[in-house]
């Protein structure tokens, strides 16, 4: 009862919150603005409200998800109307109360993410050379949970079609419950930084600085390996690598920096000042967000699907989120981020930011969580 009066208290105060910014348009970086407006066609009090809106959304979901536990579906924002999937139609009241839109659907969010579990504990053969002439059709891309859809959507070259559906029926999938996309081409990882914020491993190539934390800066996995060294573009040392995983179940690394070195709580504004980082609180699916990146500047667009696993020619990596957020070679380990919330760190994906593309990243909790450590706030 106790619940039920807080998401009644919730459903009068947040359709205020969303129609309206909290703070004044200058609260997000010029930068932001920007490429909101550029890229979502919003104006500052467009993009303003979206973000205290999207920051807010996830508060309802969160306490819906804990309510209906093993009913839960998922969530997503859409049309700036928040809804909630759920398999028991009893539940949708509950849902109505907090101020979202119920939807009923046949799969739970857990039955969804078990089956994309097995998956992941599945060795699936891909293309030894996927360059090679032979194999250049062949692939299983990503694969994830689309909970608007209601189904594991499994991402495919065009000749591995027939794949992608056995090994959905593998994990125990009826025909309803998972897609096969067919897709031009497998990511690829964004490992040659140029510019901006830069900082070069091994002083043989380079990556971009994703946050501070009160110890170093955590960035992508792939840009080095535990030990490796850490220095700016003129040679000064910064650190060394003291945690690195990929592939597997992330792309994230953690460097410790050397005594002496400044470590701010803000995002590259590209001219414009800096974007403080306040936070971060993950996003919800179909949340606004935008990234930042040494080679392609700032780019926003939504949050198209949570914990993916994406298939790179290195193996496969579990836990990425899935934009449509274009990026470029040497972005990777850039930040992604909702208004002053941070998100994540660019992982890869593919397109560009001429035709648009799909970029995912690491969530930059599960970075904070297994290193143990804290965001530096600006």
């Amino acid at each position: 009862m106790e619940l039920f009066r807080f998401l009644a208290f919730l459903a009068a105060v947040l359709p205020v919150a969303y129609g309206a910014p909290t703070q004044a348009s200058n609260s997000l970086h010029p930068k932001v603005l920007a490429a909101m407006k550029r890229d979502l066609g919003l104006d500052a009090e467009q993009a303003t409200a979206r973000v205290a809106r999207d920051i807010q959304a996830s508060e309802v979901i969160e306490l819906l998800r804990a309510s209906a536990g093993n009913s839960f579906a998922g969530a997503w924002i859409a049309e700036d109307v928040i809804n909630v999937a759920v398999t028991d139609a009893a539940l949708a009241s509950e849902v109505t109360a907090a101020g979202a839109n119920p939807v009923i659907v046949s799969s739970s969010l857990s039955k969804l993410e078990d089956a994309k579990l097995a998956l992941d504990n599945i060795d699936i053969e891909q293309p030894k050379t996927l360059a090679s002439s032979d194999s250049a059709a062949t692939g299983i891309a990503a694969y994830y949970v689309d909970v608007a859809a209601n189904k594991l959507v499994i991402e495919a070259l065009a000749d591995s079609t027939a794949h992608a559906e056995s090994l959905a029926a593998q994990v125990g999938l009826a025909a309803s419950e998972f897609e096969v996309k067919t897709v031009d081409a497998m990511p690829t990882t964004f490992a040659t930084v140029i510019g901006g914020d830069a900082y070069i491993i091994d002083r043989a190539f380079r990556c971009s600085f994703g946050f501070s934390v009160t110890t170093g800066f955590v960035s992508a996995g792939h840009c080095g390996s535990s030990g490796s060294s850490a220095t700016t573009s003129s040679g000064a040392s910064l650190g060394t690598f003291s945690g690195s995983v990929f592939p597997g179940s992330a792309d994230m690394s953690y460097v410790r920096t050397v005594s002496g070195t400044t470590l701010s709580g803000t995002i590259d504004g590209y001219g414009s000042g800096n974007q403080a980082v306040s936070g971060s609180t993950a996003s919800a699916t179909g949340s606004s967000i935008c990234r930042s990146g040494s080679t392609s500047g700032v780019h926003c667009g939504t949050v198209r699907a949570l914990g993916a696993t994406v298939t790179y020619a290195e193996g496969r990596v579990t836990g990425l989120t899935q934009t449509n957020v274009c990026a470029e070679p040497g972005d990777s380990g850039g930040p992604f981020y909702t208004g002053a919330q941070a998100q994540g760190v660019t992982s890869g994906g593919s397109g560009d930011c001429t035709s648009g593309g799909t970029t995912y990243f690491q969530p930059v909790n599960e970075i904070l969580s297994t290193y143990g450590l804290t965001l530096v706030r600006g």
